[in-house]
């Protein structure tokens, strides 16, 4: 999860230091835009990379007879999140933040555009639309409720742990066993925790609740929020891709 610190409540003599980030509406305003308008690009060049197979012929051959630089690109990704997520001075740092971002978003879309070439357009299309609608209607929601969500980050945590344990039994089940209806299940739950993950995202780049995100981090909880939308795609067409 993107950095965070807890709210304390109002003080005799005024608001908290703490809280001195969100009292401005117009900075959490410019904080909220820069957050979703990075997220927008970051989601567009990952579109525009996953369509190119369907239109381009070499590119499908390619991707498909390359399967190393999937790893390749997971190593890049991996390697660039530690660094943003452990250095705070290079995710608030200009333009270091901004190349770090532009570099993941890149490995995440060639892993995107390698998932996609081995499933039918038409069922890529559709976990697009999926995805698109269902993340839209949370956004939506997680910016209207009253519910704090933030509040249940241990909850969301401890059954990441029970869904990642057995994630690895579906997988070694489905690998040496043939037996798929484990990953299915698996893909299922999946995608409503990392919709569960965006509700919580969002209102802590929203403020107001028990946790919420410093504007400084604005890196980081754009990736973040970047990433759940992109997982959620992900366990969306390994539960109803056709290959």
């Amino acid at each position: 999860m993107a950095s965070y610190h807890a709210v304390p409540g109002n003080v005799e003599g005024g608001m908290p230091k703490e809280s001195v980030n969100f009292t401005n509406a117009s900075i959490r305003a410019g904080f909220i835009r820069k957050v979703f308008m990075l997220v927008t690009i970051m989601l567009a060049v990952v579109a525009i990379m996953s369509v190119l197979p369907f239109v381009h012929k070499d590119i499908m051959t390619y991707t498909r007879n390359n399967f190393w630089l999937y790893g390749v690109s997971y190593l890049t990704f991996l390697v660039v999140y530690i660094v943003l997520a452990c250095c705070e001075k290079v995710r608030r740092s200009f333009p270091s933040n901004l190349i770090c971002t532009a570099i993941l978003t890149l490995s995440i879309g060639y892993m995107t555009m390698m998932i996609c070439s081995v499933h039918d357009i038409v069922s890529v299309a559709i976990c697009f639309v999926i995805t698109a609608v269902c993340c839209g209607t949370i956004v939506l929601f997680a910016m209207q409720t009253k519910y704090d969500l933030t509040s249940m980050i241990g909850y969301v945590f401890i059954f990441s742990m029970v869904l990642l344990v057995f994630g690895l039994v579906a997988i070694i089940s489905m690998m040496f066993f043939k037996i798929k209806f484990l990953y299915l299940i698996y893909s299922g739950l999946a995608a409503l925790l990392f919709m569960f993950y965006l509700a919580i995202d969002v209102q802590m780049i929203m403020g107001g609740g028990k946790y919420e995100v410093s504007p400084e981090d604005y890196i980081l909880v754009t990736i973040q929020v970047f990433l759940d939308i992109i997982y959620i795609f992900w366990m969306l067409l390994s539960l109803f891709g056709r290959k």
